[in-house]
C-alpha cells in the first residue's frame, strides 16, 4: 500500500530551530511506531549538507573509515567501484566540522518531544546512497533492535531525513505498522551470500521473516522531509530502479544512560567494533 501522510506538516511548524509536533503525532509514534513530517529543512539549510554528504558517499575519506564506508547491500571487502548502497557511518566522528549541525538540532529538538521519559542525545548517524538503477541495493526487512546490544531501555527514535525526493521507483521507506508492540524481538539472522552461510564478520546485515498476512505501507518523502521510526519496527527499503540517486541522512537518538550501557560494552555502532555478539545480542 502507497501512503502518503502528514499534509499538515511543514516549514509552518517551525519557530527557529524547534519543530512543534502534534499531539496527535506523538500518539501515532508510540502506537503506530512510526511518524512522518514534511519540509522540516529548508533548501538553503539542506545545501548546506549536501557538499559533505557528496564529500563521504564518493570515498574520500574512506581511508580511515576502515568498514564504516561499505555496501551495506553486499559483504565487507566489495570494491568500491562495485558498491550499490553506499553507507558512511558516524561522519561527524570522522569529520568534527559536522558536528551540532542544523539537522543535529532541529532532530534532537523533535526527538525531546517524542521521549518524555529522560534524556536523550544522538545515538549515531550515517549517510546511505543507493546509486541509480541498482534494483539490489535494498535494506531487507529488519527491526533496528535486533542489531544492538541488550540494554535495560531500548527506546531509540530513528530519523531519516530526506536529502532526494524518496519514492517507489528509488527504494523508500516501507514498515508494518504496530510492529512495535510485538511482545517478543523477531529472529534476525546475517544475510547470505553466494549461496553460503553469512555471518556478522562477513557483513553488517541482518534479516527477518514476515508474515504473508501482514500489510506493508510504503512513505515516499520529499527532499527536506522526514520518517521517523523507533527500534522495534519492522522496516526495509527497496532498490532504486531509477536514474538517479537516493539519498538519506540518518540520525538516531536513545535514553543518555543506554548509550552509557552501549559504550560501556564496547559499542559505539561503529562497523569496526570488535564485539562479541554471543554473548551480548538480544
Amino acid at each position: 500500500m502507497l501512503r502518503v501522510e502528514n499534509t499538515t506538516s511543514g516549514h509552518h511548524r517551525r519557530d527557529g530551530e524547534n519543530y512543534l509536533l502534534t499531539p496527535e503525532e506523538i500518539a501515532q509514534y508510540h502506537e503506530q511506531g512510526y511518524i512522518v513530517i514534511n519540509d522540516v529543512l529548508t533548501e538553503e539549510e539542506l545545501q548546506v549538507i549536501d557538499p559533505w554528504f557528496d564529500h563521504f558517499v564518493s570515498g574520500a575519506e574512506a581511508d580511515q573509515m576502515g568498514r564504516d564506508f561499505c555496501d551495506m547491500s553486499q559483504p565487507y571487502g566489495t570494491p568500491m567501484e562495485e558498491f550499490q548502497l553506499v553507507n558512511a557511518m558516524l561522519p561527524s566522528h570522522y569529520r568534527p566540522e559536522i558536528a551540532d549541525n542544523i539537522y543535529h538540532r532541529i532532530s534532537q529538538n523533535i526527538a525531546n518531544q517524542l521521549y518524555q521519559a529522560g534524556d536523550c542525545a544522538m545515538d549515531y548517524e550515517q549517510f546511505l546512497a543507493k546509486k541509480p538503477n541498482k534494483e539490489a541495493a535494498e535494506f531487507a526487512m529488519h527491526q533496528d533492535l535486533g542489531y544492538w546490544p541488550k540494554t535495560k531501555n531500548t527506546w531509540t527514535a530513528t530519523f531519516s531525513l530526506a536529502l532526494t525526493n524518496s519514492d517507489l521507483i528509488n527504494g523508500c521507506l516501507h514498515l508494518i505498522p504496530g510492529t512495535n508492540k510485538e511482545d517478543q524481538l523477531r529472529k534476525h539472522v546475517p544475510k547470505s551470500y553466494n549461496n553460503g552461510d553469512g555471518s556478522r564478520d562477513d557483513s553488517h546485515t541482518l534479516v527477518i521473516e514476515t508474515h504473508p498476512d501482514e500489510q506493508i505501507i510504503y512513505l515516499p518523502v520529499r527532499r527536506g522531509s522526514m520518517t521517523i521510526h523507533d527500534e522495534r519496527i519492522v522496516h526495509g527499503s527497496g532498490g532504486n530502479q531509477s536514474d538517479t540517486w537516493r539519498k538519506t541522512y540518518i540520525i538516531a537518538y536513545r535514553d543518555v544512560e543506554t548509550i552509557a550501557e552501549e559504550r560501556a560494552l564496547g559499542f559505539t555502532h561503529s562497523h569496526n567494533d570488535e564485539v562479541n555478539w554471543s554473548e551480548i545480542i538480544h
